[in-house]
């Protein structure tokens, strides 16, 4: 199901943004999509209890997580990523798009690239793409104002293949009836051309498309722009971030390596801007603006409830297993049996218990691996007598033992706090589903 592999991928982007950090202690601008779907909404009247609501859904059902926190990374987080571009893609068409026509104006499609290389410094690249189309924007404004050109719905979208981070945007604006596109098509791939060359980049005549008023469907386009995964189709070998997530889950090294390459290099960008246009056009930008309610939404079906704490490592990034995969799938699979849920989460916490526990030993094994590297090194330099040798050794594997016994009693003590039944129910709470 969708859902399910949307889990999966929020669980190895998490396990990918852990491990980058471990090995660099570098954070990446977004890694709170690790507590995204698991820790509680900060507003919560129950923050010590953990809630899935299932209803039903196409014939069959769903199961989500209810009352929790959420990342709103348009980027990097499949979830917020899903709720973000399904509001882009109603507003445009609903909102938008109606107040575009009576306005008395029509919208074309813009999109900017520039050749890009694997070998590059993705940051980099980025970083230069951006100063260009901002030199771009100050050349072009006189020219998209002389079209009677209210401002723009920008889409960024950033896909990795063999030529490495493929950045490019998609803006569609308005215009008057009757403009001459191809002329303004013209105008806009010279100073295009001339804003990437201010910063050490090139493009081809390909660098800049034009789609005029006629030549493509609007709301295919809204679609298409605000999709959460697009390019699906593709005859290149592009792929979204999405799809690298799917690649890694299997085994792709190189796919979590790009990943993580392509996260840092677009890391404090937007994925959707509207400028002031939506101010301009007189209507709610689409961060305010809100779906106008159809059919009343339907109660849960069934709602399984069970301690916070339990959550929070069930579900931890670092795990083997897709925690919130197997959860929500358990949940979705077992309509009459609570049990069975709160079974899986606990079993889940005592298996993640168990890693750490193994890991452990792995631990300490390497930390006395460099101890003894480091007393080898002392010795050849000459900065301790070959008699000091077995003490210093002795010394070493005493506290080993001490952090040892530290860490694994602190692992034990975090399984307790998990799984000890515990009054995680406020008296009176109610609890409103969305």
């Amino acid at each position: 199901m969708k859902f399910n592999a949307t889990a999966i991928q929020h669980h190895q982007a998490g396990s990918l943004l852990n491990l980058h950090y471990r090995n660099t202690r570098e954070n990446i601008l977004g890694d709170g999509l690790k507590l995204c779907q698991r820790a509680k909404a900060h507003n919560s009247s129950n923050p010590n209890t953990a809630y899935i609501a299932v209803k039903p859904r196409d014939g069959g059902y769903t199961a989500k997580m209810h009352d929790v926190a959420q990342c709103g990374n348009a980027h990097l987080c499949p979830f917020c990523s899903g709720l973000k571009a399904s509001n882009m893609r109603d507003w445009i068409t609903l909102a938008f798009l109606p107040q575009v026509k009576s306005s008395g104006l029509v919208t074309g499609l813009l999109t900017l690239t520039a050749h890009h290389r694997r070998e590059s410094d993705w940051g980099e690249f980025v970083k230069n793409f951006y100063r260009a189309l901002e030199a771009f924007g100050k050349t072009m404004r006189r020219n998209f104002k002389a079209v009677g050109s209210l401002g723009r719905v920008r889409a960024m979208e950033c896909p990795v293949g063999s030529n490495g981070l493929h950045i490019h945007l998609h803006d569609l604006f308005t215009y008057k009836p009757g403009t001459d596109i191809d002329a303004l098509c013209v105008t806009a791939l010279a100073k295009w051309k001339a804003a990437l060359r201010q910063f050490g980049l090139h493009c081809s005549k390909n660098g800049v498309d034009i789609k005029k008023d006629g030549d493509f469907d609007p709301r295919y386009i809204a679609k298409e722009m605000a999709a959460h995964n697009t390019k699906t189709d593709s005859k290149s070998d592009l792929v979204t971030l999405f799809e690298l997530l799917d690649r890694s889950a299997r085994g792709n090294k190189q796919a979590g390596d790009d990943w993580i390459r392509a996260a840092k290099a677009i890391q404090g960008r937007d994925r959707w801007n509207v400028g002031q246009l939506a101010k301009k056009l007189n209507i709610e930008c689409p961060s305010s603006w809100r779906k106008p309610e159809g059919d009343a939404k339907s109660e849960p079906l069934h709602v399984i409830e069970y301690p916070q704490t339990q959550h929070i490592m069930a579900t931890e990034p670092n795990s083997e297993r897709p925690g919130l995969a197997i959860i929500l799938r358990t949940a979705r699979q077992n309509l009459n049996n609570t049990v069975a849920t709160q079974k899986i989460v606990t079993a889940l916490c005592l298996d993640y218990t168990k890693q750490r526990l193994l890991k452990a030993s792995i631990v300490a094994a390497e930390d006395y691996a460099r101890c003894t590297t480091n007393i080898a090194a002392l010795l050849a330099s000459g900065a301790i007598k070959p008699e000091m040798a077995p003490d210093l050794d002795a010394r070493a594997v005493v506290e080993i033992q001490l952090q040892q016994k530290e860490r694994i009693a602190a692992i034990k003590t975090k399984l307790h706090v998990a799984t000890t039944p515990q009054l995680h129910l406020q008296p009176g709470a109610e609890l409103v589903f969305v």
